[in-house]
């Protein structure tokens, strides 16, 4: 998958270093559950993403995103695929702090939408966030994603294939 100023693909081992700068920076952490991987841990995960079948389910997807003009990763995109139900996934995206506020979240999620949905058939995303984390749920609308539920503790967006946006 590209766009303009990106590229998104599986991890590689040489991922690492870039993984593990933004994956643990407190502002990235902030609304994440969990602590921030280890770098083993760290390793371990970007292996088995690297050659993670497009079939497997109750597993997340994930993928970096490149970026072309620094030849670096500065974030990723991925989705959960649940066993059940069939045809439903639920996204996410993380990204190092200093390329917050860019579009490159906006610009990486509209390459990576269509590939998901004709990837893995699947016939809805959801997307769920804090409701504090303004900037992720301004990102979901901005998408064309719509709020579907909102509790105290989280607010979930949907888009189906046949959106404008998904394509």
């Amino acid at each position: 998958m590209r766009s303009e100023r990106l590229a998104i693909r599986r991890f590689a081992a040489t991922d690492l270093t870039d993984f593990l700068a933004y994956q643990s920076d407190p502002v990235v952490r902030r609304y994440l559950p969990g602590e921030p991987m280890s770098a083993a841990q760290a390793a371990g995960y970007l292996a088995v993403q690297a050659d993670l079948d497009d079939g497997v389910r109750d597993a997340w997807h994930g993928y970096a995103v490149h970026h072309l003009g620094e030849d670096r990763v500065i974030g990723d995109v991925g989705v959960w695929l649940p066993a059940r139900p069939v045809g439903t996934g639920d996204v996410g995206f993380q990204f190092h702090p200093g390329f917050h506020g860019r579009g490159y979240a906006f610009e990486a999620m509209r390459a990576f939408l269509p590939y998901a949905f004709a990837t893995f058939a699947l016939r809805t995303v959801t997307a769920t966030c804090s409701p504090a984390n303004t900037a992720s749920w301004g990102l979901m609308e901005r998408l064309g994603m719509h709020r579907i539920e909102e509790t105290g503790e989280y607010v979930k967006y949907g888009l189906t294939p046949s959106e404008p946006s998904a394509r």
